[in-house]
């Protein structure tokens, strides 16, 4: 009988602990104007997808060859999202260009810096700075 006990007290941790997600996503690259960036996040419940949360931060369209960042354009960009209550999420993020870098010398544009934080509650679940090619971009998948 203890034994059916402590797996049913394990049972009920488990299925408490749900948490929301927070999701933060920024850059502070002087010519990150030149890239669009879009955010999706597949949250799921128990196995089942509950919601999916999208951002499209687009600048302009790929092939723009922008000579300047559009009128208003705000140096730093930050994404922010936050879930429902939730058990795992799987993120996307795309990083597009849509204007060739301002240098033609590969030597001359070293990859920039992408911060990705991802809490659970409380719980730092990802907190990495991603490397992004300028000429490429970027196509990250997270299942956290």
């Amino acid at each position: 009988m203890q034994i059916i006990t402590i797996f049913v007290a394990k049972f009920y941790v488990i299925f408490f602990r749900m948490e929301r997600y927070h999701i933060s996503i920024d850059s502070n690259f002087e010519e990150f104007w030149r890239y669009n960036l879009i955010v999706m996040a597949s949250v799921e419940r128990d196995g089942k997808e509950v919601q999916m949360l999208k951002c499209n931060d687009e600048v302009a369209p790929v092939g723009s060859k922008l000579l300047s960042p559009p009128i208003g354009y705000k140096t730093s960009r930050r994404i922010v999202m936050d879930s429902d209550l939730a058990t795992s999420l799987t993120l996307y993020i795309y990083i597009l260009p849509h204007t060739f870098p301002m240098s033609l010398q590969v030597e001359e544009t070293p990859p920039f810096e992408l911060r990705v934080e991802v809490m659970y509650g409380t719980e730092r679940r990802y907190a990495h700075s991603l490397e992004i090619d300028q000429w490429t971009g970027e196509n990250v998948i997270l299942n956290l």
